[in-house]
């Protein structure tokens, strides 16, 4: 959740009995979202909705958040926290009491490929403190002076629940996605010997779920830097995605001969080892490593889980 603090009892039952909801695309007939950058986290880029700051007939400020995965270990991180393997990024919708410096998580959308929204789940429950130098910490000051000396009648305020936060939200994901592209494939029609418009075109293919364009962009890429690991590793990621699981392999493990200290490399390839390969001595080499590198991080305990369940 990024949050700075443990979810709510409240809301992990919410969590866990949260429903498939039909993956139905959104139609785009509300305004372009204001996503304006807010902070990374470990594991997210979180970005804030402008438009969706509202004063509620309580003084509290609304909100949406978006966060975005850091990659592909990352991601799956996510999809197996919420139940969705098809999860890309997810939106949540507070409410802040700038006076108090606390907050509700009220709603909070699991988004897929194309924008789809998977799953809502529902929070709410009692306010609790912001925990301070969190990414909603940072969304507080940054929002709350606007609102110091507002106020709102009730038939002023919108509910969060209506179609066009919605639409807004996941039309804005599909539309930032499309722009990144067509910017990326302007680059290198004009720079075709520039790598890094070869890359940040893989990269936005990447994020739109278009594997196979992201993997031919990716080799013209690796074409001008053969050795570049986080390039290797990303294109991995893509012929998983695509289901051929021997080239993704190799994929990683040419990443690690380069940088044997790539820890998205050592998890994709444990990975890949163990649940698409079935070579489970070799996903635990891979996980022993990866141990010996990190012991601390979310994605740590999850390889150590892997260990207490399929370890020898």
């Amino acid at each position: 959740m990024n949050r700075g603090r443990v979810l709510p009892y409240r809301f992990m039952r919410h969590l866990a009995a949260a429903a498939w909801m039909g993956g139905i695309l959104l139609p785009g007939t509300a305004g372009a979202v204001q996503w304006r950058p807010l902070a990374r986290t470990a594991r997210h880029d979180v970005a804030l909705d402008m438009d969706s700051l509202k004063l509620t007939p309580l003084g509290r400020v609304t909100v949406w958040l978006r966060f975005t995965p850091l990659g592909e270990p990352q991601r799956k991180l996510a999809a197996a926290e919420y139940g969705e393997k098809q999860y890309r990024l997810h939106l949540e919708y507070y409410e802040i009491d700038c006076s108090e410096q606390t907050d509700v998580l009220e709603l909070m959308d699991i988004i897929g490929p194309d924008g789809k929204r998977l799953t809502r789940m529902k929070g709410g429950g009692p306010l609790a403190a912001i925990f301070p130098g969190s990414a909603l910490d940072l969304a507080a000051r940054q929002v709350c002076p606007s609102f110091e000396d507002e106020a709102v009648a009730d038939d002023e305020v919108e509910t969060p629940d209506s179609n066009d936060t919605e639409e807004a939200g996941t039309q804005q994901v599909t539309e930032e996605v499309r722009t990144r592209i067509a910017e990326a494939l302007r680059k290198t029609q004009k720079e075709p010997d520039n790598q890094a418009a070869w890359r940040e075109l893989g990269n936005a293919y990447y994020d739109g779920d278009q594997p196979q364009q992201a993997i031919e962009a990716y080799d013209r890429a690796l074409a001008f830097a053969p050795d570049d690991a986080d390039i290797l590793n990303d294109q991995g990621a893509m012929y998983r995605q695509l289901g051929d699981f021997t080239r993704a392999l190799a994929n990683f493990e040419k990443a690690l001969k380069i940088a044997p200290y790539n820890l998205e490399s050592l998890y994709n390839a444990g990975y890949v080892n163990a649940f698409d390969l079935n070579r489970m001595d070799k996903a635990r080499e891979a996980w022993r490593r990866y141990l010996e590198l990190d012991r601390t991080s979310d994605t740590a305990r999850q390889v150590q889980g892997f260990m207490e369940r399929y370890g020898k």
